[in-house]
């Protein structure tokens, strides 16, 4: 592994904020799609300057169960976030007003998936995969809040948007954290985070809703967030005696 140099991380770090959010500032699509985009090329370019596999080197190699723990990170994503807003819907914080046929929606579903790829995989480069490759040195209950924290801090925009969002954003922040932790690897983690994008897009995308609690939906999917940090937890916890058992064995 290249030798951790402060002033090379941080300024790759901000290379990549100033291009992720750059876009931010001008109601483009194209601009947005053309940064980002450009964001995986200078990423790539970045890890093999600083002596890394490109991509491979924040944690997106094409290991044998990379495959594996994409698909499950999409089934989660996906999943919980359906569950928080059906339980949003259940509970009356939020009422159907109109659905979309499902033509329409399959029509869009190629550019909702393309769409949502490519910033959640630049997103968690840049919170994550950029942040691994550089400080696996420190303890990993200190890099899964610090890379929480950037998450968090990452979104500039929505920082005052009160106390749910905050949550919901920390929560989600430490799954992904700590998905990376515990499989030394961005796939678990883009799937979790790209689930949860296609989810939220095509939700909107099939149903019009009306609302009648601003924070109530932001607070149970922050909750649904925590079950999968939770699940992901215990998930660990099973598999390190499993692997203490088979080492001992042989």
């Amino acid at each position: 592994m290249p030798n951790y140099r402060p002033l090379a991380f941080g300024g790759g770090f901000l290379l990549l904020f100033a291009i992720y959010h750059f876009p931010e500032f001008f109601d483009s699509f194209w601009l947005m799609a053309l940064f980002k985009i450009g964001f995986l090329v200078v990423a790539f370019v970045l890890a093999r300057a600083q002596g890394r596999r490109g991509l491979g080197g924040y944690g997106l190699g094409l290991t044998s169960n990379w495959l594996g723990q994409l698909t499950v990170g999409l089934v989660l994503g996906l999943a919980f976030f359906v569950l928080s807003f059906y339980l949003t819907v259940l509970l009356g914080y939020e009422s159907i007003t109109a659905n979309a046929t499902i033509g329409a929606f399959a029509k869009q579903l190629p550019m909702l998936l393309l769409m949502t790829a490519v910033p959640s995989v630049a997103e968690d480069i840049l919170t994550r995969g950029y942040l691994y490759a550089h400080l696996q040195h420190i303890k990993p209950v200190y890099w899964v809040l610090l890379s929480a924290l950037v998450y968090v801090l990452n979104h500039i925009w929505r920082l005052d948007d009160g106390a749910a969002v905050l949550s919901y954003l920390a929560l989600l922040g430490l799954v992904l954290a700590y998905a990376v932790i515990i499989t030394k690897s961005l796939w678990l983690a883009f799937g979790i985070h790209w689930g949860a994008n296609i989810a939220y897009e095509s939700t909107k995308t099939l149903f019009s809703t009306a609302s009648t609690s601003s924070d109530a939906s932001t607070w149970i999917l922050a909750g649904c967030w925590g079950v999968v940090l939770l699940l992901l937890i215990l998930w660990r916890s099973y598999r390190k005696p499993r692997a203490l058992r088979y080492s001992t064995s042989v």
